[in-house]
Parts: C-alpha cells; structure tokens; sequence
C-alpha cells in the first residue's frame, strides 16, 4: 500500500453496508476522469486496481448498483460486501491525471500506463482471481468467457453509465439546509450558507461539487470562509451557477442537500413553509 501512496495515491471515499447493500460515499475527485483507482482493505492490503475513462463517480456507479449481466461489477460488489460484512474497512484510493504529461504534442493517460506496472508488481488478489477466470476461458472455449481482466473493466462500464440527466449514483443526504436567493446571489452565482452549514460543508478553499437540480453533471464551486465574519461558508459557483440561478425567480427559497462535506445538490424548494 505505501508504494500507492508513495506515487500520489489519495483517499477519495469509503464503502459501507446499507441494507445488506454495498454503498460507496465520494468524498473527492468524484467527476475526475481518466483516473486510476484501488480498492484497499483496512488500509493495508491493495485488493483490485482498475482504470476509468468515465467520471469516478460513474465507474463506481456500476459497482454499487451491478447489473445482472455485468459479470465484473456483479463479482466487485459481492466481494466488496464480504469483506464489509466479515467488519473490515473498504476504501477507493485514486490517482487522478492533471493531465500535464505529454509525449511532444500528445498527452499520455497517466491511469493507463500504470494500471498494468502496478498489477504485475503487487498482484492484487481480485485482480489476479479474475485474470485467471479469463485464462482458463481462454483455454477452454466452450466455458465461456465471463470475467475481463486489467485493463478491460471500463467496456462493461460504458455500457452500464446513466442515461443522461440521470445521477450516476445516488448518496445518501447527510445534512440539509436552505437559503433564500438574495438578489447579489442571482446577479453573481454565489450564495451564504449560513450558520446552519457551518459544520456541514468543507475548509475554506476546498473544491465543491454543485450538482443543480436533477442534473447528474456538477458545476465546479469553491468554499469561502473569510467573507462571512462568523466563519459560516459562502460557496462561490460563478458564471456557470449564475446562469442557473437566473433560470429562477429572486427570493425563492433553496434547499441544500448535503452528500458530503464537498458534495452537494441545489433544489427549489416546495415544502409548506
């Protein structure tokens, strides 16, 4: 595990069980794409290490909720849940790409050429586990051939990504508040939290993932905690929130459903008052 960290490897969520399910929680890097990602067991013991094209959030989609002919996420899921149900801790580590390494004019996908190196080197166990299935399959044609091995997982998952306007995955709301658009708010793609977000949302100057609505893509926004005297956090979304601001009327009332810390949904809201 330290080789993963030693590269650059970061926490980016946990799994957990819910109603006998397997949930995952993101807490960072959920829209980051071409990402390398671990699934690592107690913090030690590196079990699978994959690739994505697709937004992280919409790769792990396909292991929370598998469907049943994706063969792959159906087998993660499964293992994932034993090791949640026997009390140990699921972690998702990833390595994102920032995209600055390049062969002259062409970038190199950082994910992609690490993905093979690290698996032969530490042979993760489900890594392994599914690349013998898929040899034996080889020998032996008439069986079939149901597992992918390193470097093939992401076809299935194209194949299982949301139509759009639909969320990749669902979390669970952790806390929720509301706030009325101030006309500055509309006029600038910001808005105050206020004291009842204060233990809710993140450090000032973290990333904040805002989806708005029912879309499933989230706008890009950043927490302030030095412009409010009282340290409540002003997330700044501009022009792109501005815009979906202005699709509303002043004053209305908005509800803030909290995912995590830097992950949050905006909705009008309806409720009597």
């Amino acid at each position: 595990m330290n080789r993963l960290l030693d590269i650059g490897f970061q926490v980016a969520g946990n799994w957990r069980l819910e109603g006998g399910r397997a949930r995952i929680d993101i807490h960072k890097h959920g829209t980051q794409n071409n990402v390398l990602y671990a699934f690592v067991r107690d913090g030690l013991e590196v079990m699978y290490v994959g690739t994505s094209t697709m937004t992280l959030r919409a790769r792990m989609a396909g292991y929370a909720s598998p469907g049943s002919a994706k063969r792959t996420n159906l087998r993660v899921n499964q293992l994932i849940q034993a090791l949640l149900a026997e009390g140990s801790v699921v972690e998702l580590y990833v390595l994102p790409d920032n995209g600055l390494m390049h062969y002259g004019p062409f970038h190199l996908n950082l994910a992609a050429g690490l993905e093979g190196s690290i698996i032969r080197t530490l042979g993760p166990e489900w890594n392994v586990m599914f690349g013998r299935k898929r040899e034996d399959a080889q020998a032996n044609p008439s069986a079939g051939n149901e597992e992918v091995g390193a470097g093939d997982e992401d076809v299935e998952a194209e194949e299982e990504a949301p139509p759009a306007g639909v969320p990749a995955v669902q979390p669970s709301v952790v806390g929720r508040f509301r706030f009325k658009l101030q006309p500055t708010y509309w006029k600038q793609g910001f808005f105050n939290g206020g004291i009842d977000s204060t233990q809710l949302l993140g450090s000032d100057g973290e990333t904040v993932e805002i989806f708005f609505g029912d879309e499933a893509r989230p706008i890009t926004g950043t927490i302030n905690r030095t412009c409010n005297a009282n340290g409540s956090p002003r997330i700044f979304g501009g022009p792109e929130l501005r815009s979906r601001f202005q699709t509303l009327g002043e004053l209305t009332l908005v509800r803030v459903d909290v995912f995590s810390p830097t992950s949050i949904r905006l909705c009008v809201d309806d409720s009597p008052s």
